[in-house]
This record gives C-alpha cells, sequence and structure tokens, in this order.
C-alpha cells in the first residue's frame, strides 16, 4: 500500500504539504496541488478517509433516517438524495427509523457516531419538541423531509398534505358525491392527520356532515385497504366514493370492491394519495393527489449542503400536491 512518504518523495514536497492538499486546505499553490495529485494519480495512493475526518472535523458523508427502506415511495426520495449527495462529491449513508420513538432515536445515533456532516430525516414518531432538543445539540446541520417544525422552518421540506386531502375530497364532492368513505394512514402519522383534516375541510366547505362510521384508519399498505373495505361493509355504511390516503391503500380497496361486485367508477369512485407509478397502470387508471417525492430528497440534499456549508442553493422548502384525474373517479349516477 502506497504511504503519504512515497507521494511526498514522488512529488518532492513535504509530508505535510500532502497532507494539506489530501485534507483541501486552501493554503497551498495550484502548482505545488496539482504536483501532487499527479503524484497520488500515479501511485495510486488512497487517503485515509478516517484520518482526514479527523484531521479536517468533516467526514464528507450525510446521514439519512427514513421510516422503510422498501417501497416507491422512499425508494424515490433516498435516490433523489443520493445523486444530489454525490454529485457534490459527498456520501449518502442511509438507515430506517421503523416507525418507533426507540428506533428513531437509535437511526439517528448510529449516524451521528459515524461522524455524518449533516442529517436528513424523514420521522414519523419522534416528537416535535424532541427534534428540536435535537437541532440545538447534536451539532451538526438537520433536515427534516416530509415534516413541518415551525420553529424550524428553514431546516423543512414538505408538502401541504391538508391541502392534498381537501383538493382529493373537494373533487368527488364535485362529481356529485356526498358520502365519501376516507382510508386513512396510522393516525399517529402527521400527514395522515393533515390529509384527514383536508379531507374535513372539504365536506365542511360543501355542508356536508363529517361521520366517524366513514373513517377507517389503515396502515398505508395494499392489505389495509382491502381491510379497511371489508370494515366499511361490516358497519354497512353507505358510501359512493373513498379517499385513501395513498396509492397502495386505494389500489387495495379497488381489489375489495371488485371482489363484492362492485365496478369502479361505476358504482364507487376512488382517489388515492402520491402518484406512484403503479397508479396510472392500474385499471382504471387512478385519480389520485401527486407530491414531488424525488423533489423531497434533492431539495433536503441541496438543503443539507447549504446549511453545513458545501453550497449556497436556492431551496423550494414547502411544495403544493397536485390533483391528477384518471379514471376511477366519475359523476355520480342518478339513484
Amino acid at each position: 500500500m502506497t504511504t503519504i512518504r512515497e507521494v511526498s518523495k514522488l512529488a518532492n514536497v513535504s509530508v505535510a504539504t500532502v497532507s494539506r492538499v489530501v485534507n483541501g486546505n486552501k493554503w497551498v499553490s495550484d502548482k505545488t496541488r496539482d504536483k501532487v495529485l499527479a503524484a497520488m494519480s500515479e501511485l495510486g495512493y488512497q487517503p485515509n478517509s478516517f484520518a482526514r475526518s479527523l484531521a479536517t472535523n468533516k467526514s464528507e458523508t450525510f446521514g439519512m433516517v427514513v421510516g422503510d427502506l422498501g417501497g416507491p415511495f422512499f425508494g424515490d426520495m433516498m435516490n433523489s438524495a443520493e445523486d444530489a449527495i454525490r454529485k457534490a462529491g459527498k456520501h449518502l449513508i442511509v438507515t430506517s427509523g421503523h416507525d418507533s420513538v426507540d428506533s428513531e432515536r437509535g437511526a439517528i445515533d448510529f449516524l451521528l457516531q459515524r461522524r455524518v456532516d449533516g442529517l436528513l430525516l424523514h420521522l414519523d414518531v419522534l416528537p416535535d419538541d424532541d427534534i428540536i432538543s435535537l437541532s440545538d445539540r447534536c451539532g451538526v446541520p438537520i433536515v427534516l423531509v416530509n415534516r413541518h417544525i415551525p420553529e424550524l422552518s428553514n431546516q423543512c421540506v414538505f408538502v401541504d398534505n391538508d391541502l392534498g386531502g381537501y383538493l382529493a375530497t373537494k373533487h368527488l364532492i364535485e362529481l356529485g358525491h356526498s358520502e365519501i368513505a376516507c382510508i386513512t394512514g396510522p393516525m399517529y402519522k402527521k400527514d395522515a392527520r393533515n390529509r384527514l383534516a383536508g379531507y374535513r375541510s372539504a365536506l365542511e366547505e360543501a355542508g356536508l356532515q363529517y361521520s366517524d362510521n366513514l373513517v377507517i384508519e389503515s396502515d398505508y399498505t395494499e392489505l389495509g385497504g382491502k381491510a379497511a373495505i371489508d370494515k366499511l361493509t361490516r358497519r354497512n355504511a353507505p358510501y359512493t366514493a373513498v379517499f385513501a390516503h395513498n396509492d397502495h391503500m386505494a389500489i387495495g380497496a379497488m381489489t375489495s370492491l371488485k371482489a363484492l361486485g362492485k365496478s369502479v367508477p361505476e358504482h364507487c369512485s376512488i382517489v388515492g394519495y402520491d402518484d406512484m407509478v403503479m397508479a396510472r397502470y392500474v385499471e382504471p387508471a387512478l385519480t389520485t393527489v401527486a407530491i414531488p417525492v424525488g423533489e423531497f430528497g434533492k431539495q433536503a440534499a441541496f438543503l443539507a449542503l447549504k446549511l453545513s456549508g458545501e453550497q449556497n442553493n436556492q431551496i423550494n422548502h414547502q411544495f403544493d400536491p397536485k390533483l391528477v384525474i384518471r379514471r376511477s373517479t366519475a359523476p355520480l349516477k342518478p339513484a
């Protein structure tokens, strides 16, 4: 293995000069830097990243916590974040929070122990006050993804989920539906609570009564969407439309309705949320609320780089969802 002394000998400079080049010290002339870099290349010298991080107090890595390492939602987010971080010459370490306070704290501690230069956090369970405290004491910039805490507004990248729930429900109301079931995500998650708030706002605006009987809490999975329809059936709850808090549950609901002999949208209209790739390929193609998941990751990475002093990017902190109308919704047919 090539040593730093061999590089210094070939470049005809001191070991200290080679060290300054490796650590990005600006007090090295371009001519000397080029000589050292050429010697490193010729000898195939690979600097010790751990030693370099101790010298510079930077690891050239960022850490990211997501709820789940599988599925298209987090896959798109992680991919776009990693792409932006890598283009900046850094690396991204990703781990999962597994939807529990202890797991989210453990994931954050794991990344901090690796001396990351910043944290990109998609947290579902950790309370706001804990995150504010973390931001104050952890010593590196943190960015919150798909979550807004007013005290940390300049560190957040998020979507207006209240508006998303409102747009989905208003669309169904405009089609003549007044008995609209809502399949929510887990209510300990803020995005689920916000989407439900938007649903309620649209009903209130239209003068329609909110009914607990038409609201089913589920788990953001396809099986959860199927189970929600089964619960509505057991309740004998009358409904002509369904707003599901994500596309997975919407597709599960469609499957259950078809098994019950109900055609979508002839007997029941369905709106999903997220606009995942699969939404346009199911039959019928799913009307859904589109949110820019890939942009979450990209903008969160840009913000982490900016807060850590690596770049000075223009950041889009808040995104508005958009309704994408396909064939799973239709005007209510007269009884």
